[in-house]
C-alpha cells in the first residue's frame, strides 16, 4: 500500500522549468508516483501558463490535461469546502492554500507538497505539508 499525497500548484509547475532542473526533476519524480490534486490546482496551473508563460492556449490546456492523466483528481465538494474554513480559521492560512489542504485531508493523503506552504506543518494531525526542495 502507497501513501497517498497531492501535489500543490506551484510543484506542479516545475515541470515546466527550463532553468532549474533539479526542481523538474523532483517534480517529475513525484508525478511519476500519481499524486492527488484538486481541480483548483488545475485551474491555478492554467492560469499560470496563459498569463505569466504566456503560453498558447492550446498548449497551456495540453499540460493541464496531461497533469490530469498523471494524477487523481479529489473533487471539491461542500465537505472539502466547509473544513477549508475550518482550517483557514483554525491555522491562520489563506483561503486557496486551506482549499486545497482540505481537498489533501477529504483524498486521505498524508502529504501535501508545496513550495509556498509552511514547511513541516501538521494538519489535524493527518497531513504534513513538505517543501519537496529543501
Amino acid at each position: 500500500m502507497r501513501d497517498n499525497f497531492f501535489i500543490d500548484s506551484n510543484i506542479a509547475l516545475y515541470l515546466l522549468d527550463l532553468n532549474d532542473s533539479r526542481k523538474k526533476e523532483i517534480a517529475s519524480s513525484l508525478l511519476l508516483n500519481v499524486p492527488f490534486i484538486s481541480p483548483q490546482v488545475i485551474f491555478e496551473c492554467l492560469n499560470v501558463c496563459l498569463r505569466k508563460y504566456k503560453m498558447d492556449r492550446s498548449v497551456a490546456i495540453r499540460f493541464v490535461s496531461e497533469l490530469i492523466s498523471a494524477s487523481f483528481i479529489q473533487p471539491e465538494n461542500e465537505s472539502v469546502v466547509t473544513n477549508a474554513l475550518s482550517i483557514f480559521n483554525k491555522y491562520l492560512l489563506q483561503p486557496f492554500d486551506s482549499k486545497i489542504i482540505s481537498a489533501a485531508l477529504e483524498a486521505g493523503c498524508n502529504t501535501l507538497y508545496s513550495e509556498d506552504m509552511q514547511h513541516g506543518l501538521v494538519i489535524d494531525k493527518r497531513l504534513t505539508i513538505i517543501n519537496p526542495f529543501l
